[in-house]
């Protein structure tokens, strides 16, 4: 594994553990305000329901929109931060090298043809340096 490998992953638990340390701070919040709840009101009585009253109450069930949208664009903040640019179309794994994003699906061919050609070159060039009957 890489550095970079082992900090993406260093960081995904850092924000796992904020994640977390959020969700329980609001869940010990609602606990807390329920205990003071449940001491104002009077044994045997009632609890008072809550009602909407006047005035805007949301977008309704359109209102999952806006956070399901907000949830994708964090996702993508997130994959922009840690380098992994456009990996949806069948062209490439995204980024800004050669064979990569939109540019011409069959370059990494190309330029995986001059890898193998020059490790061929070379290894011919070692092999009429030490001879057939010479020491390596």
């Amino acid at each position: 594994m890489n550095g970079r490998t082992i900090l993406t992953i260093v960081l995904g638990l850092v924000l796992a553990a904020v994640f977390v340390g959020v969700g329980v701070g609001i869940y010990d919040a609602g606990v807390a305000q329920g205990i003071l709840d449940a001491g104002r009101v009077p044994a045997g009585q009632p609890v008072p329901g809550a009602y909407y009253g006047w005035g805007f109450h949301g977008f309704g069930f359109l209102g999952l929109i806006f956070p399901i949208l907000f949830i994708l664009l964090l996702i993508g903040i997130a994959r922009a931060a840690f380098g992994r640019g456009r990996a949806w179309g069948p062209v490439g794994r995204g980024g800004w090298g050669p064979g990569h994003g939109l540019g011409d699906p069959g370059s990494w061919k190309a330029e995986r043809e001059r890898y193998i050609a020059d490790v061929h070159r070379r290894l011919h060039d070692e092999a009429d340096q030490t001879g057939p009957g010479r020491p390596a």
